[in-house]
């Protein structure tokens, strides 16, 4: 009688220990939260800008997201102060929290593109987006030079450039 028991114990603790469903959902609310207070109001946040770094809980990580965003850091004005900037994300005991330490402004996020237009791949400590960088004769609002780039987590939890390559325009 005790084994099945056990059985039922391991599973309603597995459940305990899944993320939700909805948990995309809750952390592009905390995120839109977080950005409010670091950025230009009304940028608007959904679960599909929401990328799963480590989607599940493991022995040495909580699930870790990532949110790409666009908006005026620290809400500067004038041209070319609105880019693409990054908010970590994390799930701890159930509760959805931003991790400022590891979000925009506190690390760097060097993307040569000044708006990531396409998330290609995203990993642990890896991202791989595209988007357009400036050419010499851009103006300030119109980048249209499309790159692809790779960026890592380095040791400080900044997202630093590993890797770039030009595309064919589209």
């Amino acid at each position: 009688m005790k084994a099945p028991l056990a059985v039922v114990c391991c599973f309603a603790a597995a459940r305990a220990l899944a993320a939700p469903p909805d948990i995309k959902s809750r952390i592009a609310q905390v995120a839109e939260r977080h950005v409010a207070t670091v950025a230009c109001p009304g940028v608007k946040i959904s679960a599909a800008d929401v990328l799963a770094l480590v989607p599940e809980p493991g022995f040495d990580a909580m699930p870790k997201y990532a949110v790409l965003w666009n908006g005026d850091l620290g809400c500067y004005g004038g041209s070319g102060t609105e880019r693409t900037n990054l908010t970590i994300g994390t799930v701890n005991t159930g509760r959805v929290v931003v991790q400022p330490g590891l979000s925009s402004p506190v690390v760097a996020f060097e993307s040569p593109a000044r708006f990531v237009s396409r998330v290609v791949g995203s990993g642990p400590d890896t991202l791989v987006l595209e988007g357009n960088e400036y050419g010499p004769n851009d103006p300030n609002s119109s980048p249209s030079v499309p790159v692809r780039f790779t960026l890592r987590l380095d040791a400080k939890g900044n997202w630093v450039l590993a890797d770039k390559a030009g595309l064919t325009a589209r």
